[in-house]
């Protein structure tokens, strides 16, 4: 088994040989010419003429870039004090011994050199003729916190990155077909280090997504090649959440159950009707700007050919995409298709669109869009009973249409009960009480983002009224269209300013509570794995065929290595069920009695158990001897009891009889070499002695008493057992003997304590002896 454990380690220090690439022959001293009692003046003046003739701006040779690498390598090493000792004595540095996944490593060779040619006008922070660089400021401020709305493709370089240029061109060649659908770009410079840990980069050339506030990164497997058109298309498509925010429809009735659910939503619906597997950006980018208002879904055309549909849906196309905007009606209000499918078109018609024609105030954000701030146009809102509203909605809805389409101006309705917008009773309790089953339609003009105006049109419906609205519909509108018409046109007067109250998002209240979690997890996960470079890398790694070799090679080391710890294991189980056993409660001695006792068989100590453990080859052991007078004593029950417990192969256990081996006892006393130690110790019965018998030395567990007067026990337990500390706390206090120094030692401890410091080798006054007795009668 052993043989096994050393070829797997030999096998794992082959794997960290072959992925560790290290150049062990480097030396900085030969790279820069220079002599090991070199000066810092001299370091400085080589490393300058070196890097002057060998930049690859000023050196064709075809190994320019490598020797160029080489001397800053040097130079960090030689100028600094530290590491140059660190080489000097161990022939490496100390960053060098303990860099692992330091992303720190990967630095850029140009780096000192712009340190002493700052002057040089080819150092820049990005490669020439990009569109737009960016720092870690504007990533942090503006790109990162809008990303949900705008995504952003960045490509990170340094500068003289050879194998940069190739990916670099295709990336500028992507830019303007990624800028006409909505997403930015840009370029970066990795040795940004600020920037470089935000966005989780260590190398270089890097390409990453970020949108909805999460990055995502370009995976080249360490190849340049891997930079193609299609490639970099394919992963920023799978960056951006399409499934996440848009429905997939599969049937027509998928399609009337969406439209006919803006009740319940209070969003505006828009279906592309599509021949590809996966929506266009050019509408996916528009959605995500407006996820909050327009509920997106997709619909196959292949499905409007072979199906019953809907009239709106006979006179689509299914040879170009087309976009269907759906408010409260069954008919579309917007159709996009063919020459005006452009993303310009779709943003407008969306930012036009985003609000039903009869909106429920359940942001901020629909209120801002209905009231607008600093507009001379008032928006009027339907306050009042829930259910009525509910139920004679549609009688509104001409009413809201003609208001917009005749002055500009919106109506929506504002529920404000407890559980809704409580936040307005207050300033509505003079126009509406909760208890009413009424509507009312108010006028509010917003001149600054958190003051109102707002003033009580006088007009109100109860349900005879309602019924009356929605059986003559035209007349009734066009009446109550003239009377609020005389807000947008006359003066108000005595009219009187409001805070504007808190307006609770009720959308997000509405959402499923696992997508949410789920969304904080993904969050989560992207933060620390995808933005860790180090994590990322691990990552990825777990998907190769090294990693799984690696890890069946540790499985089969710890399989093999099972036994060993087994004993270990073992071994602490023992020491916490002494303490729990120890920390329990005295039982009764007739209990004990009782009981029948499976335990480890004692050994009788004599002169062939002790020839036994000197002899060579055997194992080293810790004998645990009790002494008791006789096979009767009650001190040997107790002592089973105690040692049931302990299940280790370093400790035996055996018992010496005085009956039976009286001499034995004075020989190991006369045979104790401290003099002090001689005279003291008195071997009685319970007396508990752990022999290390190679050593020649025992450790004394002392009983109730030091001296020939013993203590009669009434339960039987042997002396110094854990249920009798308070009696050699009472004979303690009344005991003057000499030993009282050496029994201090142990009496403080209980016997499992005890046992413990044996195992964990942490022996209190061992007693040496000559050498051990061999007469026992």
């Amino acid at each position: 088994m052993h043989l096994v454990k050393y070829l797997f380690i030999y096998f794992f220090i082959c794997l960290c040989h072959l992925s560790a690439n290290n150049n062990n022959n480097f030396n900085p001293y030969e790279v820069l010419d220079l002599p090991r009692t070199a000066s810092d003046k001299d370091i400085r003046q080589a490393y300058k003429k070196l890097a002057r003739h060998w930049h690859p701006d000023k050196n064709s040779e075809p190994n320019a870039h490598d020797k160029f690498t080489q001397i800053n390598a040097a130079y960090e090493i030689l100028s600094d004090s530290t590491k140059r000792q660190n080489y000097d004595e161990y022939g490496t540095t100390s960053q060098d011994a303990h860099r692992g996944f330091n992303t720190n490593h990967f630095r850029d060779p140009f780096d000192m050199f712009r340190a002493h040619f700052s002057d040089f006008h080819f150092f820049q922070e990005a490669p020439s003729g990009a569109k737009k660089t960016i720092h870690t400021r504007e990533f942090l401020n503006n790109i990162l916190p809008n990303s949900d709305k705008k995504p952003y493709v960045l490509f990170g370089s340094t500068n003289f990155c050879l194998k940069c240029r190739q990916p670099l061109l295709i990336f500028r060649s992507l830019e303007k077909q990624f800028n006409d659908v909505g997403i930015g770009t840009a370029e970066f410079n990795v040795n940004d280090q600020r920037l470089s840990n935000e966005l989780g980069i260590f190398n270089s050339p890097s390409l990453c997504v970020i949108s909805q506030r999460r990055v995502y990164h370009f995976n080249d497997h360490g190849r340049p090649s891997h930079y193609t058109e299609a490639n970099i298309k394919e992963f920023v498509r799978k960056s951006i959440p399409i499934k996440r925010y848009i429905k997939i429809l599969e049937t027509a009735d998928d399609i009337l159950s969406l439209i006919s659910s803006y009740n319940q939503s209070n969003q505006v619906h828009a279906i592309l009707i599509t021949r590809q597997k996966t929506p266009t950006l050019k509408f996916v980018i528009p959605c995500l700007q407006h996820i909050s208002r327009i509920q997106c879904a997709v619909f196959n055309s292949s499905v409007i050919l072979t199906n019953q549909l809907p009239s709106f849906l006979k006179q689509i196309s299914t040879m170009s995409d087309t976009i269907l905007l759906f408010k409260e009606d069954k008919n579309p209000v917007v159709i996009i298709k063919e020459h005006e499918f452009t993303f310009s078109n779709i943003l407008k018609s969306f930012e036009s669109n985003q609000l039903l024609h009869l909106p429920t105030i359940t942001s901020s954000n629909v209120f801002n869009l209905v009231c607008q701030t600093n507009s001379a146009k008032p928006c009027f809102l339907i306050i009042g009973d829930s259910s009525l509203f509910e139920t004679y909605r549609t009688s509104f809805l001409f009413l809201a249409q003609q208001l917009f389409q005749q002055y500009g101006t919106r109506m929506a309705y504002l529920d404000t009960s407890s559980t809704k917008q409580i936040g307005f009773s207050k300033i509505l309790t003079s126009i509406y009480q909760p208890n009413d089953k009424k509507l009312f339609i108010i006028v509010i003009r917003r001149w600054f983002d958190d003051t109102i105006e707002l003033v009580n049109t006088e007009i109100e419906f109860d349900s005879d009224s309602l019924n009356e609205l929605k059986r003559n519909n035209f007349n009734i509108v066009a009446d109550i269209e003239a009377n609020l018409k005389l807000f947008l046109t006359t003066r108000w007067l005595n009219t009187k300013k409001h805070t504007l109250p808190v307006i609770f998002n009720l959308d997000e209240r509405n959402e499923n509570f696992f997508t949410k979690l789920l969304n904080q997890i993904q969050d989560k996960w992207n933060y620390w794995f995808e933005r860790n470079p180090s994590l990322r890398s691990l990552s990825g790694y777990i998907l190769t065929y090294q990693f799984w070799l690696f890890f069946l090679s540790i499985i089969g080391f710890i399989w093999y290595s099972k036994r060993d710890s087994d004993s270990h294991l073992n071994h602490h189980n023992t020491r916490q069920s002494r303490r729990s056993f120890a920390s329990s409660s005295p039982r009764k001695s007739n209990d004990l009695n009782q009981e029948s006792i499976n335990v480890t068989k004692l050994k009788e100590f004599n002169e062939s158990l002790i020839q036994h453990y000197l002899t060579p080859g055997v194992p080293n052991v810790i004998v645990l001897l009790l002494i008791a007078d006789s096979i009767d004593d009650s001190c040997i029950a107790h002592f089973n009891r105690q040692i049931n417990l302990i299940h280790d192969s370093r400790m035996i256990f055996a018992v010496l009889y005085r009956d039976r081996s009286p001499k034995w006892l004075k020989e190991l006393s006369n045979n104790i070499e401290d003099d002090q130690n001689r005279r003291t110790v008195r071997f009685i019965s319970s007396t508990v002695l752990a022999l290390y018998i190679r050593r020649k030395f025992f450790v004394p567990y002392w009983s109730l008493s030091n001296n020939n007067e013993e203590i009669p026990d009434e339960t039987g337990a042997f002396l110094g057992l854990d249920n009798h500390n308070h009696r050699r706390r009472h004979y303690r206090s009344s005991s003057t003997s000499s030993t009282d120094s050496i029994a201090s030692t142990t009496d403080s401890l209980s016997f499992s304590d005890w046992i413990d410091l044996l195992f964990d080798g942490n022996i209190r006054r061992p007693i040496s002896v000559t050498d051990w007795p061999m007469i026992f009668r």
